[in-house]
């Protein structure tokens, strides 16, 4: 049968929630053959089934007499795909839907998969969508959006129910793109201007002085891209790099691909930026983008951030956005909410404090360190600062001066910005290196060739 867009749908929900693949990364190769419209379908069906699986399944684990997960293989994406586009997309005709899982169905399985398929949809469509949560208890916003139920449960305990239900509304529709204007080339008005003659909508994001918010079109394919004008970047992520003093050299711990490293020396926050991460392949990316964008100011330096090629004690300014379980950007990678556990969270935290720890050893007395994830979890932020700071003694909160809109999402030394207002949600705490400070090193060795008595 013709290798459609809902057919490549299943395949890759099968790879994302089988095999552990990111649907980002899938979704440009499956979509290679396809025609530009087959490859916006095949997108939408796979991340519109990702963020609505449980509400899906609980629709169909009504009327299905063998338990979904017990399905044949196939089966119950084939399902999935289906019910979503049923329910969710007006424009695919039910009928479509249905009869072209019947045919995907019996050629993975057979007339009786093909039959048990045909049978579950069409009792769906005799009826109206059962109810899918319409409660605000944890258990029923978990069914109705599609989110573990403990992550629910904690967010209401610490965001409360309107700014929860406004970030499980945001986790369940489609992720925009954010642009970063590139200075040396051109500025923001004039920038908007060019894409719109492409037709390319955009309109300025409040977070940072350079950022343009997607409105419609595919900046991609602009050759303004090719040429440098603009790089793809949240601009929650960018804006990161605004909340540090501004200093003449920054090192970005985690950085490919560079995004903060870049928006760091467009905004003028810093002369330069050392991007270190341990990928080499990731850093290439950091250095296509800046041969495309002309900012050599922005070195890339391959390393370890636990064991940085950098010595100790001698960087005025730091930023570790910290490798997380990513709550924040659950929008943009749906697939995240099937696999993040409590005990993953409580994992990740104790190798966050390392981090910091080994980050906030390359800081010189007196400078500052920005500590940031795209995580909202307490456990990866607020914790792992408080038993740093009780570890580090030569470490202390510093508040945050933000200028602008920015400012409304800081208190004292942390800022958080949930994923209603930006396209991922993130937390930073800035910690300053008190100034008579030494480091451990310094230390060690000071109490080795000076011992007591």
């Amino acid at each position: 049968m013709p290798q459609s867009a809902r057919v490549h749908a299943v395949d890759v929900l099968r790879e994302v929630l089988e095999r552990g693949g990111r649907a980002t990364t899938l979704l440009p190769r499956a979509s290679r053959g396809l025609s530009p419209q087959d490859g916006d379908l095949l997108r939408e069906i796979v991340l519109g089934v990702l963020r609505n699986r449980a509400r899906l399944d609980a629709e169909l684990s009504a009327v299905s007499r063998v338990p979904l997960p017990r399905l044949a293989p196939n089966l119950r994406e084939i399902l999935e795909v289906a019910l979503y586009q049923v329910r969710f997309l007006d424009r695919v005709p039910a009928y479509a839907a249905v009869d072209e899982a019947a045919a995907h169905a019996k050629a993975s399985g057979g007339a009786g998969a093909a039959g048990l398929v045909n049978a579950i949809l069409r009792n769906l469509l005799r009826q109206f969508p059962l109810p899918s949560g319409e409660g605000t208890n944890a258990k029923a916003l978990a069914v109705r959006f599609s989110h573990p139920e403990f992550l629910v449960q904690r967010w209401l305990e610490r965001f409360g129910e309107t700014a929860t239900l406004q970030v499980l509304e945001a986790d369940n529709s489609p992720s925009g793109v954010d642009l970063m204007t590139n200075t040396r080339r051109t500025d923001r008005e004039s920038l908007a201007a060019a894409l719109l003659a492409e037709g390319i909508s955009t309109s300025p994001s409040p977070l940072t002085p350079l950022a343009l918010a997607v409105l419609s079109g595919n900046p991609f394919r602009s050759p303004l891209f090719a040429a440098g004008h603009f790089t793809v970047a949240d601009a929650a992520s960018a804006a990161l790099p605004l909340l540090l003093p501004p200093g003449e050299t920054l090192l970005d711990l985690a950085a490919a691909p560079g995004g903060k490293s870049f928006s760091a020396v467009l905004h003028g926050q810093a002369n330069r930026s050392i991007a270190l991460d341990r990928s080499v392949e990731r850093l290439s990316l950091v250095r296509e983008n800046r041969e495309r964008l002309g900012v050599l100011e922005v070195l890339p330096a391959a390393g370890n951030f636990l064991a940085a090629p950098i010595p100790a004690g001698n960087m005025e300014r730091v930023l570790f956005d910290a490798p997380c379980s990513g709550t924040g950007t659950l929008r943009k990678n749906p697939e995240i909410r099937y696999r993040v556990t409590p005990e993953a969270v409580a994992r990740l935290s104790r190798a966050q404090e390392e981090g910091l720890l080994a980050a906030a050893d390359l800081l010189a007395p007196g400078g500052f360190l920005l500590y940031s994830t795209c995580s909202l979890e307490a456990e990866e932020n607020e914790q792992v600062v408080e038993r740093v700071l009780e570890r580090r003694k030569d470490l202390e909160p510093a508040p945050i001066r933000a200028s602008g809109p920015l400012d409304t999402f800081v208190a004292g030394n942390l800022f958080r910005i949930l994923p209603d207002i930006a396209n991922d949600g993130f937390t930073a705490h800035l910690l300053r290196r008190t100034p008579g400070a030494r480091s451990l090193l310094q230390s060690l060795k000071s109490e080795t060739c000076n011992p007591p008595g």
